[in-house]
């Protein structure tokens, strides 16, 4: 039987994707978020979905801390 690389690789780009939002919030075992970090120094796409992921979570966090307007109501 042979292995098909591309599909390896995309089954593990879709493992490493299911836990960057966890990995990001510092909720993975140091073994776990080292495969995430591993992979994502080799994947460019995965590179750039956690670059993307970050920069929606700060840019969120920063929002979150803008006063809110009033109601006129």
């Amino acid at each position: 039987m042979t292995v098909n690389p591309v599909a390896v690789h995309r089954a593990h780009c879709r493992h490493v994707r299911e836990l960057m939002s966890e990995y990001l919030d510092g909720e993975l075992d140091s073994k776990t978020a080292a495969t995430v970090r591993r992979h994502a120094r080799f994947c460019t796409n995965c590179r750039r979905m956690l670059r993307n992921l970050r920069l929606t979570i700060s840019a969120l966090r920063a929002l979150a801390e803008q006063p809110t307007p009033t109601d006129p109501g």
